[in-house]
């Protein structure tokens, strides 16, 4: 197999997309091949689903499938071909400089090409920015002139008791002073309703003395008036809009999530990593703990004392994504974590050591196990499915609920090392979290 692999040209093995050996290669109906991720993102970009060689159009999305035996094949020629280059290096090659000066320059269309996709990404992503914070803006200005008007309505309204009743005592006083006994505590009843809210219930009769034979009056010093009536309507208002901004924010994060997907990634599990008590599926996308110590042989990658077993994948550039189904599950652990890893003995999972994890404790809280700390995580909902985001280059690895596209957490850090996607199912806690861990190969519609 590797002596005929020698034989074919290495442009075989390229994406036409992104000229690197495919990475879950995927093959349309016209038969041309590409990087899933690849062809998605230009799809994406260009908004119309065709053939990015020869132009054919789909009318709808073709399902796409990861061409196995392109990538087994991909696998074998990476494996050969450093025995290639330094084979080549016995002989004198001819250099075809024609050749080369018509790859580099089609390199150059490539990348200017690239470059324009970039300059409107950026315009539109400004444009959605700026939609986006203007309406915000519009809408707190909106809400301070509301909460100014109910304010100033609320303040003329006390005004307006306040006046009439002060005019009623000022009668009163008058008739009081001019000796008129007529006067009964019905005339000024109902403003003093209206400032007790309607049910004069802190109206108090009382009785003058028998010698000025006066008629039973109001008792004035039960009356009094709110000084602060329009407390809690700032903290209301500024409520209202916080609910109206953790909606824009659900908004957004389900837009980013559907942005993200086209840079999904067939994912599957290394059993050469896995800790004796997992079992790992036949097809590499399920893990379940066991609680039983299995015969497998010992490897320098096999994790010793740790629950947790590697994806088979690894990345050194670009963005990836893939969904793993939790279930009802009460513990588990996801995440990336660097090549280099210390797999034996006991360690701290944390960025420090390589680890960008979110796990579900078997408590029921959601952490993220950040340095020197871990981090709580508060979820409204619980998520049956999670969402990994990598994006290697920009340094961040982000959790989402794939169900609700709700964004959960994302570590920012600095990469330099390989990463591969990790996977820890949790102890089976007495049979309540036997179920395992499933790497998705479907998506939800969000």
């Amino acid at each position: 197999m590797a002596s005929t692999i020698s034989l074919v040209s290495e442009r075989h093995f390229l994406c036409p997309l992104c000229q690197d050996i495919f990475s879950s290669p995927v093959t349309t109906p016209c038969g041309h091949s590409f990087c899933q991720a690849c062809l998605c993102g230009y799809w994406t970009r260009h908004r119309s689903d065709y053939c990015p060689l020869c132009k054919r159009l789909f009318h709808s999305r073709p399902d796409l499938s990861v061409n196995r035996i392109l990538v087994d094949v991909c696998d074998n020629y990476r494996k050969t071909r450093p025995e290639s280059l330094e084979e080549s290096h016995d002989t004198p090659q001819v250099v075809d400089t024609d050749q080369m000066i018509q790859e580099r320059l089609k390199k150059v269309d490539r990348l200017r090409h690239s470059l324009q996709l970039l300059k409107n990404s950026c315009v539109r992503e400004v444009r959605e920015s700026q939609k986006v914070f203007s309406a915000l803006v519009s809408s707190m200005e909106k809400s301070h002139k509301a909460v100014v008007t109910a304010i100033e309505e609320r303040q003329g309204k006390e005004e307006r008791i306040v006046e009439k009743l002060v005019k009623e005592l000022e009668q009163e006083i008058q008739q009081l002073r001019n000796g008129d006994t007529d006067l009964g505590p019905c005339q000024s009843q109902q403003s003093h309703d209206e400032l007790c809210g309607g049910d004069g219930q802190k109206s108090v009769a009382v009785s003058t003395t028998s010698t000025t034979g006066y008629s039973e009056r109001r008792d004035w010093s039960k009356v009094s008036m709110e000084t602060d009536p329009c407390m809690g309507v700032t903290r209301r208002a500024v409520s209202d809009l916080m609910d109206m901004v953790k909606g824009e924010l659900c908004r957004l994060s389900k837009a980013e999530l559907k942005k993200i997907q086209n840079y999904t990634v067939d994912i599957s599990l290394s059993p050469k990593t896995a800790h004796a008590f997992l079992s790992v599926s036949d097809d590499r996308k399920q893990v379940r703990h066991t609680d039983k110590h299995q015969e497998v042989p010992d490897n320098p990658k096999r994790f010793d004392r740790v629950s947790n077993v590697l994806g088979r994948e690894s990345f050194s550039s670009g963005r990836y994504y893939w969904e793993v189904e939790v279930g009802e599950k009460i513990e588990w652990i996801l995440g990336v974590a660097r090549q280099s890893i210390n797999r034996k003995g006991k360690f701290t999972v944390s960025p420090a050591n390589g680890f960008w994890t979110l796990s579900l404790k078997s408590g029921g809280q959601y952490v993220a196990y950040t340095s020197p700390t871990v981090t709580p995580v508060g979820l409204q909902q619980k998520p049956r499915k999670v969402g990994v985001f990598l994006d290697y280059v920009e340094g961040r690895v982000s959790f989402y609920c794939a169900e609700t596209g709700v964004h959960i957490h994302t570590f920012t850090d600095s990469f330099t090392d390989r990463l591969h996607p990790l996977f820890s199912p949790g102890r089976q806690h007495g049979g309540r979290n036997i179920a395992p861990l499933i790497i998705s190969t479907s998506f939800c519609s969000i």
